[in-house]
């Protein structure tokens, strides 16, 4: 496999600007309307997918240090967007979950992302839609 261009790393750069800046204010919309950070979000959509996890299990998958985690808890706990539980099997360890509150927020999130990815789309083709997906999950399952 050859190596890309620089032309090429430019463009690419370039795109991927754009993109973000465009999911950037999806998320930064939805950030508003419900006054939390970004970090609020990604936490509510990782325990969304993770309902149980701890503390730690999230601050790990977000690449944030665990004081930096429990802040953003315990704002959306305040919200009454996210709960700590104490499990059952070991009273030390603190599970999380999102309540109803929480789960709205993550629909609006999904939501506007979605509407994002779908502007992007429609400038293509059929063909080159299916493209595009699937050298985006080709890249999504790198190495890299």
């Amino acid at each position: 496999m050859t190596e890309p261009t620089a032309e090429q790393v430019e463009q690419l750069t370039l795109a991927f600007e754009r993109f973000t800046r465009r999911f950037k204010v999806a998320e930064a919309a939805t950030a508003l309307e419900r006054s939390l950070t970004a970090l609020d979000i990604q936490t509510l959509l990782f325990v969304n997918d993770h309902s149980g996890c701890t503390l730690g299990d999230a601050a790990r998958n977000l690449h944030v240090a665990l004081t930096t985690m429990s802040s953003s808890v315990d704002r959306l706990v305040r919200r009454d967007m996210a709960r700590r539980e104490r499990s059952e099997a070991n009273r030390r360890t603190v599970a999380l979950s999102i309540t109803a509150k929480g789960e709205e927020a993550v629909a609006a999130y999904v939501k506007g992302y979605e509407a994002s990815c779908r502007a992007m789309l429609v400038s293509l083709d059929t063909e080159e839609r299916a493209e595009f997906v699937r050298l985006a999950r080709k890249i999504e399952n790198s190495d890299v």
